[in-house]
C-alpha cells in the first residue's frame, strides 16, 4: 500500500517497507494468512460482499504486493 507518512509505515519506522496493516506494532511482518484474513474481513465489512468474492479480490491484490507475490 502506498504510504504517505510515517504513521503508515510498520513500527512507525520510515525505513520499514511494509505498512501498518501487514506488520505488528513493532514493525515485524505478519504472516501472509493473518494479513489475508484481516483484509478479507475488512473488504466484506466495507463493501458488504460475500466471503468468496472478497477472497478472490484480496488474493488478486496480494499477488501484486512485494511481500505477498509468492504464495
Amino acid at each position: 500500500m502506498p504510504m504517505k507518512d510515517k504513521a503508515m509505515h510498520g513500527g512507525n519506522d520510515l525505513k520499514n517497507l511494509y505498512c501498518i496493516y501487514c506488520t505488528t506494532k513493532d514493525g515485524r511482518l505478519k504472516s501472509r494468512e493473518e494479513v489475508r484474513q484481516g483484509w478479507i474481513n475488512a473488504v466484506m465489512g466495507m463493501r458488504n460482499i460475500p466471503r468468496k468474492q472478497a477472497e478472490k479480490e484480496v488474493d488478486e491484490q496480494m499477488k501484486k504486493m512485494p511481500a505477498w507475490k509468492k504464495g
